[in-house]
């Protein structure tokens, strides 16, 4: 009886679930509200269940306001019990995975000695004696770098009786052009005294000077050697360098004013 009315009644026009306005039955949106028209039977699944209209028995939807077959108000609506839903399949631990073993594993290369040879490392590869890698690191593990101590003979600086390598054993144009300066950085401290040469007569001072600078430009290194402490020679052989480029071009400077103060002084005297 529920379906001849449904298709009796719904034959000719549709209503809007949402405000109960009557729209044609083709259409797809009411006229009025804008909401989407749409047609329900009974056998229309949906989670919620859906709604028999009190007065022609239609199917609606639970949130229908207005039934869409007549129209009327859905006040006393009848529930209809939702359809149940199919059940999923899920494995159960009676039907485990089938193990498959990888039938071509990848090996992992092993640190661990061999009886027959060196061990194979994966970051250096061959450790094969006479290859070009090996003897490229024995010679950087060999090298002595600058600033470091020597590998091969002992540092004596700083001590008083210690030996004097045979590297430094050279003329030194710092000690000789800046004796007094010079020894006060470079570990001889008896070179202060020359700063008080500059109270004695002229003569004096010039003989001084000229005995310790010679000196001290053959004995120099020796001195300074012995009087700090140096990281390694060629720490050392460094740091004369550079007082020796400081030196030079210092004395360059002072004999260029000294040069110029002769010619302007000559001149204003002509």
């Amino acid at each position: 009886m529920t379906d001849q009315t449904e298709q009796s009644i719904a034959g000719n026009r549709h209503f809007c679930a949402h405000c109960g306005t009557e729209n044609d039955k083709g259409g797809y949106a009411c006229n009025r509200c804008g909401e989407r028209l749409i047609e329900v039977t009974s056998d229309s699944n949906t989670p919620l269940g859906l709604n028999s209209c009190a007065r022609c028995g239609g199917a609606n939807y639970t949130r229908a306001a207005y039934c869409w077959v007549c129209g009327s108000e859905m006040k006393d609506s009848i529930r209809i019990a939702p359809k149940p839903q199919p059940e999923l399949q899920i494995p159960t631990a009676a039907s485990p995975r089938t193990y498959r073993p990888d039938l071509n594993p990848v090996s992992t290369p092993s640190t661990k000695p061999s009886i027959d040879g060196p061990a194979q490392r994966p970051d250096l590869g061959s450790t094969t004696p006479g290859t070009e890698h090996d003897r490229h690191a024995a010679s950087i593990s060999q090298e002595s770098p600058i600033g470091h101590a020597d590998s091969t003979t002992p540092n004596s600086s700083g001590t008083r009786d210690g030996e004097i390598p045979r590297e430094i054993k050279k003329w030194n144009w710092a000690a000789f052009l800046m004796p007094a300066v010079w020894g006060l950085f470079s570990g001889v401290p008896f070179t202060v005294l020359l700063f008080g040469a500059a109270f004695l007569p002229p003569t004096v001072q010039l003989v001084i000077m000229v005995v310790v600078s010679i000196y001290l430009g053959a004995k120099g290194n020796e001195h300074a050697w012995r009087g700090k402490k140096w990281r390694s020679t060629e720490h050392f052989l460094a740091f004369q360098k550079q007082w020796t480029s400081w030196a030079v071009k210092l004395t360059i400077a002072v004999i260029a004013l000294l040069f110029l103060y002769v010619l302007f002084a000559g001149g204003a005297s002509a």
